[in-house]
């Protein structure tokens, strides 16, 4: 099985730039693109009415509701963001999953991971939502992990990878 770049983005601004860092990786090592979304156990188990259609829907029960305005923004982002990749030429892949962020993605990069991408905000690594989750892949990973902190230039993306 051929290796890939796996970059995990969250939606978040930073996720944009992690994708970028993450595709121009694997056009340069010549490995395949796969970006990994994942939704926290959590937050899916707190949404009511998780697999039934909303009011007006039809077709196939979605697999999130479309109630909750927060996640819907963060699918929206990550969409928006594959979109741009692959209207840019980038061959990628998503794999949107729900379960515990650092136990996914450490999953995830020993079945197809050469090499993760992640993102970093700025926040402590304490911090819900900061970087405990980019600490427990750091800890555990058996690839390397590049990191894509939240103020990076994107023009030395653009001009150094």
């Amino acid at each position: 099985m051929m290796r890939a770049v796996l970059a995990s983005i969250d939606g978040s601004p930073v996720s944009r730039k992690v994708a970028m860092v993450a595709h121009k990786l694997a056009e340069r090592l010549g490995l395949r693109l796969v970006l990994l979304h994942v939704v926290s156990e959590h937050l899916v188990a707190s949404i009511p009415g998780i697999g039934k259609p909303s009011p007006g829907e039809s077709g196939p029960e979605p697999i999130l509701a479309l109630k909750d305005w927060t996640l819907n923004e963060e699918l929206r982002a990550v969409h928006e963001i594959v979109s741009e990749l692959i209207e840019g030429g980038a061959n990628v892949k998503l794999l949107s999953l729900t379960g515990d962020p650092a136990r996914t993605i450490l999953e995830q990069a020993e079945k197809l991971a050469a090499i993760i991408v992640m993102g970093y905000g700025g926040r402590g690594f304490l911090d819900p939502g900061g970087g405990r989750i980019l600490k427990k892949v750091i800890e555990k990973a058996t690839v390397p992990v590049v990191v894509v902190t939240a103020n990076l230039n994107q023009e030395v993306v653009e001009s150094s990878l």
